[in-house]
């Protein structure tokens, strides 16, 4: 296990990089993304971004770009290895954007705006300093409320939309396919699948319900433990085991089929806001409120 202190203020966003070596955080109002050496927990480097708090980063599927939102409307795609900007996104429609995703199979981004949805299909590779989105478009009508999280499963089968229920949406043309509702009214805001897509987990409020693919009008399997908020789970290799983390300080595992708690952590790092599975599945990484990063090896 390994534990450092990255940043002064609560980590808003962390992932690792698809070879798992990087991570990438940002945090309280801090102006870059911040790269770090998964291993060591040494800076690699800073991505600046100007005049403007960062909201979220992630990686690009090729493992080659960084992109990253802005507090206030926009983002920048950057060249992780040498620090390069390469692009910017831009839209006249932009206030204050919500949350964005990458698809994992073509680096489509994805961002939720004031009015709905603007999407970029070749922002990495383009060449284009500056971009506008090459469409934006409403969001899909199930999608009642700003969403406060989107994501990509992770064969690009599904683009999720997470707000009060959670939304399995086709990546292209939209569509509801599915909506997951928790039967306690609680509102979505985390969700994980599997590598091959057969389970989905979704956490509402201080609980999780992990439900087969094939099964979704099924009852869900109900992981409860956390006291407070669940705010990121993720599914360890074989997708037997389920990581979850929320604001009441730990980070806990569990038997995704049976809803049986195997381990729990806390490391006294406050509220845990992030984390991840790396894409390997051999290591696991949270960041805490107090501005720490946590990294252990997967041993269960």
């Amino acid at each position: 296990m390994l534990v450092w202190q990255a940043h002064r203020s609560k980590i808003r966003s962390l992932s690792f990089s698809a070879d798992g070596r990087l991570i990438a955080t940002t945090a309280g109002l801090s102006k870059f993304v911040w790269l770090w050496d998964a291993k060591t927990g040494r800076i690699v480097r800073n991505l600046s971004t100007g005049n403007h708090a960062m909201r979220q980063a992630a990686f690009y599927p090729s493992g080659e770009h960084v992109v990253g939102l802005f507090d206030k409307g926009g983002g920048s795609v950057w060249e992780h290895a040498t620090g390069r900007k390469v692009s910017s996104l831009n839209t006249d429609d932009w206030q204050y954007p919500d949350a964005f995703a990458v698809s994992p199979l073509d680096g489509r981004v994805v961002v939720h705006v004031t009015h709905g949805l603007a999407e970029w299909t070749s922002v990495a590779g383009s060449g284009k300093q500056s971009q506008y989105p090459e469409r934006t478009r409403q969001l899909p009508r199930h999608v009642m409320y700003y969403p406060l999280r989107l994501a990509y499963s992770p064969g690009g089968r599904f683009l999720c939309f997470l707000e009060r229920n959670l939304t399995l949406a086709d990546p292209i043309s939209y569509r509801t396919l599915h909506t997951l509702v928790d039967p306690l009214g609680a509102s979505a805001s985390a969700v994980a699948f599997t590598p091959d897509e057969s389970r989905v987990a979704v956490a509402f409020g201080h609980r999780t319900a992990v439900w087969r693919i094939d099964r979704l009008r099924e009852r869900s399997v109900m992981l409860v433990g956390h006291s407070l908020l669940v705010r990121a789970v993720g599914f360890l290799p074989g997708g037997e085991m389920l990581l979850t983390a929320g604001m009441d300080g730990t980070a806990r595992i569990w038997d995704a089929g049976t809803g049986a708690e195997r381990r729990s952590f806390d490391w006294g790092i406050g509220k845990i806001r992030v984390a991840a599975v790396a894409p390997d599945g051999l290591t696991c990484a949270a960041g805490g409120e107090k501005g720490q990063i946590v990294v252990w090896d997967v041993d269960v």
